[in-house]
């Protein structure tokens, strides 16, 4: 049978928060984890007809992560010599990639930000794969709880002093730049600038984030075997000002990088 893990809001209003806007829109099953909505009504002395309404939300849980898979292709480890199985690597992560792509396009069209991708939120179910960690989402505009943010979100987060963000595409552009630069590199985009994996420290890392930053990212991405046109679009993503990103995933998925057969250098 599927795993499912269940997740419960005491009143309305939490619910509404974390998981009333995706429970009015239909997003693809193909693309997104399965959430399945219910209420349980409880007798309670205190509560208004002594009822209490518990709003629930299972949500279909994955076998493994994408983390897993990256964590199996580390940077300098001996299969990415062997240019055969790093060929292959490449192609599935590049199909995984654009697959994740599309589901943040989706979400956006439907007016929500995810605000917390990264290889975790990545889950395979059966043969497929899809994004997961939807609920705690937001709708364009509004903000993201503090607990959605995190090392994952871009420069602007940690730049003002109210640590709470918009919801809003770019957002998920970064992570998705981000998290584009882990997979085909295989290893964190800290580890060229810090060996600490301290927070506070990243984060500052993250809020003085430039171009020199993005320079180095270039030259490891070469390093990783990566050609100029995917360059590109990690380094158009990963724009430290956010207006300079791509608006949309829309525009990402019309870069040339997901057509182009040659985008990894394996001769």
């Amino acid at each position: 049978g599927k795993k499912a893990s269940l997740k419960c809001f005491n009143n309305a209003e939490e619910f509404s928060r974390e998981a009333k806007h995706l429970h009015q829109v239909s997003l693809n099953p193909r693309l997104f984890e399965e959430l399945n909505y219910f209420s349980v009504t409880e007798q309670e002395a205190n509560a208004p007809q002594g009822i209490r309404i518990k709003y629930c939300v299972s949500v279909n849980t994955s076998k493994m992560s994408l983390a897993r898979v990256v964590a199996g292709m580390p940077k300098d480890h001996k299969y990415r010599s062997d240019m055969n199985l790093l060929s292959r690597y490449f192609g599935k992560a590049k199909s995984i990639l654009h697959l994740i792509a599309e589901a943040l396009g989706e979400l956006h069209n439907a007016g929500i930000a995810h605000g917390n991708i990264d290889s975790h939120h990545i889950g395979k179910f059966g043969e497929d794969w899809k994004v997961t960690g939807i609920l705690g989402s937001a709708v364009n505009g509004e903000r993201f709880t503090s607990a959605r943010l995190g090392l994952h979100s871009p420069p602007e987060t940690f730049q003002s002093c109210s640590p709470l963000l918009s919801a809003d595409p770019t957002v998920d552009v970064w992570s998705f730049g981000k998290l584009m630069y882990e997979v085909l590199v295989g290893e964190s985009i800290f580890k060229p600038f810090s060996e600490e994996e301290d927070t506070h420290l990243l984060s500052k890392l993250v809020s003085g984030w430039n171009d020199n930053h993005l320079a180095i990212i270039a030259t490891q991405l070469f390093d990783a075997r990566i050609g100029a046109v995917g360059i590109d679009l990690i380094s158009r993503c990963l724009r430290p000002v956010k207006k300079e990103r791509p608006r949309s995933m829309q525009v990402v998925l019309q870069h040339p990088f997901w057509n182009d057969k040659n985008v990894f250098h394996l001769s």
